[in-house]
């Protein structure tokens, strides 16, 4: 048995917000198996609450699902005809409770009317009484439309609205690590495909896959039961516009990473891939939009997933589709012959991630203030860490290689004529990220390898 694991930083959140006097209202939202309803069942281990979840079913079953979760706290069951009387019985029940409504949006296809109906009841009776109110919603495009949109009723009425993230690396590390022992860079290769997805990192720990290429096989091309997953997902998302959508995200996966490199592999019009780009970054947050850590500007942007189980399905699973149905084992030597590539990609971001909680440490040669990738024309950093108080500066090269001292070398000594094209005059640092680097302790700059990230993070463990 797996028991609830991290979110500490959002359980202290609406501990907060609980012990807080007055009603409130709490918005949790974040892509599908993300644990938003598990993080709601543990903080209600300790509160009196109710829990309903939103089926997309006929109004008056729904009611009665309602009037009998009422019962089971208050011994007596309401008689609920329609939305308007479960507000002033909710309203009614004077101990403070934690009332959780899963999948809230569902509640448009119920009746389209009942958001305007808890407007007007919020509004009428949240002075009256100390209960907290938790709406979970898992169509992010469809709870920011509800909660931050100025035309719809229940903008503005939101205490604190949550966006509930997949888990960082050193999450699911040690996640992953709780269940079975694993090497780390099988570990780091298992979230490069799965990401930090609770759900997929606890099917991987079920079927204990101690390869990831392994882990892949099963999930993926013996049992498929991630094989459609991004698909069903994001179909419910985007609705009729899924099309584009997905060709836009395949070729962000790609490494199109412009809008002009997006509508050439699309065959998208460059103002329609711009609308799409826009809604990606914006309202669903799938994408996010990058700018040269220094010197750059918002027309020098470039496009990234912001997911790495949907970078890899885009670029493997959605891109072979075809061939993973008629012939999956052709399928898998596609993807094995890229694979590196990819996890090269993915592991400038741990890099990043890895950097920043050393920084919190003062385990650098400095301490920087901002942190991201650099390009310019045709030459490109792949991550630079600036002290600007002090004009101080780390260069950074990440390779997901065993490198010898020789390589070691030829690759800092490219890095710093690299380095002499970033604007401005600073005091410069260099590092060198892989996964292995030879005779590290001889060489003039900070290396790491994975075996320090390691050792760094099961220091945090």
């Amino acid at each position: 048995m797996v028991r609830f694991f991290g979110r500490e930083n959002e359980l202290d959140m609406l501990k907060d917000i609980y012990d807080a006097p007055g009603s409130s209202m709490v918005v949790l939202y974040g892509r599908r198996r993300v644990g938003k309803t598990e993080l709601s069942r543990e903080f209600l281990k300790d509160r009196k609450g109710l829990y309903f979840f939103i089926e997309t079913k006929s109004e008056e079953l729904l009611l009665n699902d309602l009037e009998a979760g009422i019962e089971t706290i208050t011994g007596m069951r309401p008689r609920l005809e329609s939305f308007d009387d479960l507000f002033p019985v909710l309203f009614g029940i004077e101990e403070k409770l934690v009332i959780v409504f899963d999948e809230f949006q569902n509640l448009a296809k119920v009746n389209p009317d009942l958001f305007s109906k808890f407007q007007k009841h919020w509004d009428s009776y949240h002075r009256e009484n100390d209960h907290m109110f938790i709406m979970i919603g898992s169509y992010i495009g469809m709870m920011k439309k509800i909660f931050e949109e100025s035309k719809e009723p229940l903008f503005g009425r939101a205490t604190s609205i949550l966006n509930i993230r997949p888990f960082t690396f050193a999450e699911s590390y040690s996640f992953l690590s709780g269940m079975n022992p694993m090497d780390f860079e099988e570990a780091m290769k298992t979230y490069f495909i799965l990401g930090g997805v609770p759900k997929y990192l606890l099917l991987s720990g079920q079927f204990h896959q101690p390869d990831a290429m392994q882990m892949f096989r099963k999930l993926f091309v013996e049992m498929k039961i991630l094989l459609e997953e991004a698909k069903n997902i994001l179909i419910l998302e985007f609705g009729s516009e899924h099309k584009g959508y997905f060709s836009i995200l395949e070729g962000i996966a790609s490494g199109k990473s412009t809008p002009k490199e997006i509508s050439d592999y699309t065959a998208i019009p460059p103002a329609t891939v711009s609308k799409y780009l826009h809604e990606l970054v914006h309202r669903y947050e799938i994408v996010r939009k990058e700018e040269p850590v220094t010197g750059g500007g918002k027309r020098n942007g470039r496009y990234f997933l912001d997911d790495n189980f949907f970078t890899f399905w885009f670029r493997f699973i959605h891109k072979y589709y075809g061939v993973f149905e008629i012939d999956p084992e052709r399928a898998e030597q596609l993807v094995l012959k890229d694979i590196n590539t990819y996890f090269g990609y993915a592991f400038e971001d741990v890099a990043k991630e890895i950097l920043i909680s050393c920084n919190k440490q003062g385990l650098l040669p400095l301490r920087f203030t901002d942190i991201g990738r650099w390009w310019s024309k045709d030459t490109e950093i792949d991550l630079i860490a600036f002290d600007r108080i002090e004009h101080e500066a780390l260069f950074c090269e990440v390779k997901w290689k065993h490198l010898t001292e020789t390589d070691a070398r030829k690759i800092v000594t490219s890095l710093k004529k690299k380095s002499e094209k970033v604007s401005g005059k600073w005091n410069s640092h260099y590092c060198l990220i892989g996964k292995s680097i030879e005779n590290k302790e001889e060489l003039p700059f900070l290396t790491l390898d994975l075996a320090d990230l390691e050792e760094h993070l099961k220091a945090r463990i």
